[in-house]
């Protein structure tokens, strides 16, 4: 773990993955035997965590796929997330939205429906031929995405690994705030960020360059992996 005085820049998201695969926990990976290396494999949080989740695995000459969890903004802050749904339906609300009881508001519920059906879009997209994790059942996942903020799309693909029966999960990361580092790390076995900042207000303050990435670009990422099967990830 970064200490809190230690800010680091990243380039890009190919830079921030690069830095990420050379952590030494992640080189672990690396050196394991291919058999080994089969159960293991990097979970990306599209969009822009699939850039920097492409360059981990790559790097760790492992396989890469994608769970769908989509934040429900605060409503007039577009940017602030008040809960996370997953591509199966399950809603997660943070402190803030039980506080000033968000959750029955009907401007939120209908973000929050408008959000599943976007979850479900990217799914039918980015996924392509490739057939949907079903089963992580003795795999070692290592879920990355650009940044944390809230946290609470992380906290979301976190749930739905242990859904799916995953054997361990390592939260990888360029950078998040202390506080949202620390309400993770009791619901996964690691967690990696690189770089914590002091003052810290939004993902794309540790990146030179944080331009949106495209539907496009996912798709071209994940077709790299559309041939590679690995049969312990889907039920039998």
């Amino acid at each position: 773990m970064a200490s809190h005085d230690e800010t680091i820049m990243f380039r890009d998201r190919v830079d921030a993955g690069r830095r990420l695969a050379a952590h030494s926990e992640l080189q672990n990976v690396k050196s394991l035997s291919p058999n080994e290396k089969d159960s293991h494999l990097v979970i990306s949080l599209p969009r822009g965590g699939t850039v920097v989740g492409d360059e981990v695995a790559k790097l760790l000459g492992i396989t890469h796929d994608l769970v769908f969890p989509r934040k429900i903004p605060c409503p007039g802050q577009e940017e602030f997330a008040i809960g996370a749904v997953s591509e199966f339906g399950n809603v997660f609300w943070n402190d803030y939205a039980k506080k000033h009881n968000l959750i029955n508001d009907p401007n939120v519920q209908e973000s929050k429906n408008k959000q599943i059906e976007e979850a479900q879009r990217r799914k039918q997209i980015y996924r392509g031929k490739r057939q949907p994790i079903n089963d992580l059942s003795g795999k070692t996942v290592i879920l990355v995405d650009d940044g944390l903020a809230t946290g609470a799309t992380m906290k979301s693909a976190i749930h739905t690994c242990k859904h799916l029966n995953a054997k361990s999960i390592i939260v990888a990361v360029p950078c998040g705030p202390a506080d949202t580092i620390e309400e993770i790390r009791p619901s996964v076995n690691k967690i990696i960020c690189l770089t914590i900042p002091h003052n810290y207000y939004a993902v794309g303050q540790c990146y030179n360059s944080f331009s949106q990435t495209t539907d496009e670009e996912v798709v071209q990422v994940m077709k790299k992996y559309q041939d590679l099967t690995n049969t312990n990830t889907q039920r039998s």
